[in-house]
């Protein structure tokens, strides 16, 4: 059986984790407890060397980045959520790295000074923040005009780009990040999240936490 490695404040975590159910694998979660460095074990290590979250073991083998693991997933489950032709591909895999560099990555410098770093006693950068919060204020009016011509990011069909940017908009409530201004996008993420493959994880971001 697949295992995989996660944490319930990691978004690239998440996007594995729901990309596993919504691809029906079988897998058993292990949670690396990152407050207590435990992704800094020699345990975690010899799994993964880069001490991050996700890691997938398949037997004998180990796929780290989650964008990776999101593809080898659909790959080895046969799954539509990643077409078979190229440009199809082409086409879901585009908004992966969208998600990930142009919304994920600024939900990150939000979420590190929101969340992080008064859990860890270090000073909050607000400069940081207003850059996170300026990067999505241009990027998710991108989204918005895509869902306003198609249910999903790629057309008619989920794919693993609406998956990718579901989660890297998860923590936006626990934020404080106001979405209610991208009608296109909070109709497809309501109903995204009503979906088995979201509520087989968690029922918001940091439930599993108690937030």
């Amino acid at each position: 059986m697949l295992k995989l490695y996660v944490h319930p404040f990691s978004t690239p975590a998440l996007t594995a984790e729901m990309t596993a159910h919504a691809v029906g694998a079988k897998f058993e979660k292990q949670v690396v407890d990152l407050q207590a460095g435990e992704q800094r074990s020699e345990a975690y290590l010899a799994i993964n060397p880069k001490g991050k979250v996700p890691a997938l073991v398949d037997g004998d083998d180990v796929i780290v980045e989650s964008l990776t693991i999101q593809r080898y997933l659909a790959r080895r489950q046969g799954s539509d959520l990643l077409p078979d032709d190229i440009l199809g591909q082409a086409k879901v895999e585009a908004w992966m790295d969208f998600a990930a560099q142009h919304v994920r990555a600024p939900m990150a410098r939000i979420q590190f000074n929101r969340m992080v770093a008064p859990m860890l006693g270090q000073p909050v950068d607000e400069n940081s923040i207003k850059v996170g919060e300026h990067l999505l204020a241009q990027n998710l009016p991108v989204i918005d005009a895509q869902l306003a011509e198609s249910e999903f990011l790629t057309g008619n069909r989920l794919s693993l780009g609406d998956i990718t940017t579901l989660v890297a908009l998860d923590p936006a409530e626990a934020l404080k990040v106001d979405l209610s201004s991208f009608s296109y996008l909070t109709r497809w993420r309501q109903a995204l999240r009503e979906r088995d493959f979201y509520q087989n994880v968690h029922t918001h971001f940091g439930a599993e936490l108690g937030l």
